[in-house]
């Protein structure tokens, strides 16, 4: 099921790439309807690297992940936040996040970034709730979602290189397959570390605030 819809984005990029700069747009806008939708991005992220490649896929990856997540932040900030207030009032661990942007801002957006705590697109709605402020949080959205683009965009791009070798993989160099497929590991075991770090401390930061939260709660009359 999963590489059927591989199949199909990289055919459905395939055909936007041929339209230039405008394939460019059309997917960067498509990506940024996929955050507002709560639609998990990895498969596009793996499409950008299998059609345009490492670099090129990860430029338009972040693109679309920057508007897509501004879009979250202000349709929350200026369109529906007393409903979005009423709904994430219910999960204390939101309201913990939302005590510690107001302390620490930027730097806790990007470990949200890094750390697997919550969906993606949840995040970026509950932080439009927040007084935190553009720049500061489209900044440390892009920098805390670099790690986790450059792994699937760079395993797109291996997707991509076999499909352009079909079955003749002598064809291929083996030290070009070697190193490859050494960058591909050290790239994920630079991630899997630095997310295990970032859950690490984001999960001790959200506990201390939400003991503080209850202590306020209970010394409320």
């Amino acid at each position: 099921m999963g590489m059927a819809w591989v199949h199909q984005v990289v055919h459905w990029m395939q055909q936007i790439q041929a339209a230039g700069w405008a394939g460019w747009i059309i997917f960067i806008l498509v990506y940024a309807a996929a955050c507002l939708l709560f639609i998990p991005g990895s498969i596009f992220t793996l499409g950008a690297g299998a059609v345009y490649g490492f670099w090129a896929g990860t430029a338009i990856v972040l693109v679309g992940n920057g508007v897509g997540s501004m879009l979250c932040l202000l349709v929350t900030r200026y369109l529906l936040r007393d409903w979005a207030r009423k709904q994430f009032a219910r999960n204390p661990r939101l309201k913990a996040m939302e005590d510690a942007v107001a302390q620490d801002g930027w730097r806790i957006v990007c470990l949200t970034r890094l750390s697997p705590v919550m969906p993606f697109s949840l995040i970026n709605y509950s932080l439009g709730l927040t007084d935190i402020s553009a720049f500061k949080f489209l900044f440390a959205t892009e920098v805390g979602a670099i790690p986790s683009t450059c792994v699937y965009v760079y395993i797109g791009s291996l997707i991509g290189n076999l499909t352009k070798i079909g079955p003749d993989l002598r064809a291929h160099r083996p030290l070009t397959w070697t190193l490859q497929g050494i960058g591909l590991a050290l790239t994920i075991a630079v991630t899997v570390y630095v997310t295990r770090v970032a859950s690490r401390s984001l999960q001790e930061r959200l506990r201390k605030d939400e003991a503080s939260a209850r202590r306020r709660n209970r010394a409320d009359p």
